[in-house]
């Protein structure tokens, strides 16, 4: 990378971070490109060079959020352990990742809930784990594969979005692994 490059994937990091704590502190509608360009310590003009809306900086912090989640799910995935392990360790994993981002925050929920913003790339995501869980219950036998699956990001969806920064969170998401899981499998 060159220097100039350089400085502007740094710039954007800086923005990306502020604008990170502004929205767990604020809210997103609490939180304003003003703000944003204060807390980066930037002018406006420099922001908005980067980003063309306050939209598009939360977007951005999706993209980076998303690409940690696919991260900590195949990690999850690919660990040693029975089929139904491996996948609850991984959606728990996964779902860490999204609590840890909103640990603390008072407007967890709004942000939790807001992902609709970004509901193409959480589309995409979403698709791209339901084929893995989806090859993993297929390759251990299950029958139905494809609907268990659908049912296992259903549910986990479900508790998270009811309880994303309860402690027992991923013990929650692993026992439902485990119990949808363990009956569908060969004997």
């Amino acid at each position: 990378m060159s220097g100039t490059a350089n400085k502007s994937a740094a710039r954007r990091t800086q923005i990306l971070d502020a604008a990170q704590n502004l929205f767990l502190r604020n809210g997103l509608r609490g939180t304003t490109m003003e703000a944003i360009a204060r807390d980066a310590r930037i002018a406006k003009p420099t922001l908005y060079a980067h980003f063309p809306d306050k939209d598009a900086v939360f977007l951005a912090i999706l993209e980076q959020l998303l690409a940690a989640k696919i991260a900590a799910f195949d990690a999850g995935l690919n660990s040693d352990g029975p089929v139904e392990a491996r996948i609850g360790a991984a959606l728990a994993a996964e779902f860490a990742v999204i609590a840890a981002a909103l640990a603390g925050s008072p407007h967890a929920n709004e942000l939790f809930a807001a992902h609709r913003q970004g509901a193409e790339l959480f589309r995409l995501s979403d698709e791209r784990v339901a084929k893995r869980l989806q090859a993993e219950l297929a390759g251990a036998g299950v029958a139905e594969a494809e609907a268990l699956a659908r049912l296992l990001l259903d549910a986990a969806f479900g508790l998270a979005q009811k309880a994303i920064a309860r402690a027992d969170l991923g013990a929650d998401i692993r026992l439902l692994a485990t119990r949808l899981i363990g009956p569908a499998l060969p004997r």
